[in-house]
């Protein structure tokens, strides 16, 4: 079985959200080969202006909070009191629990608070 992490960029941007604070929340999907599970990576930035491949392009270049197998209908985002609350259902395989934004001399700090339902049948 191949690699679950992709090492190239992602194919499509399925969600954007505007958080709170002014910055995007971005999350894209990347279409794995058969032998190994579709992606999706979560990204926070300033507004990145656009068409989608331009915006993917910027995105590729930046790093991900979260990375999990998680089909998009499986997941749920809150806006919580100091960042964002994301319940997946499915595997993580990459999560930073804090994430900034720096525009000029501005910092914005986001709280990334997961939750992870596992479907995968005990035994």
């Amino acid at each position: 079985m191949g690699s679950l992490i992709p090492l190239g960029g992602a194919d499509e941007i399925v969600l954007r959200r505007q958080l709170p604070q002014g910055d995007w929340l971005y999350v894209t999907r990347y279409g794995a080969m058969a032998t190994d599970m579709d992606t999706l990576r979560f990204y926070i930035s300033k507004p990145l202006e656009g068409n989608d491949s331009e915006v993917l392009h910027k995105l590729n270049k930046a790093s991900e909070f979260l990375i999990t197998d998680s089909s998009l209908e499986n997941i749920a985002i809150l806006d919580t009191s100091n960042g964002v609350g994301i319940t997946v259902q499915g595997a993580v395989y990459r999560y930073f629990s804090k994430e900034s934004v720096t525009e000029g001399d501005d910092l914005r700090s986001y709280r990334i608070t997961l939750t992870q339902k596992d479907t995968a049948p005990r035994g």
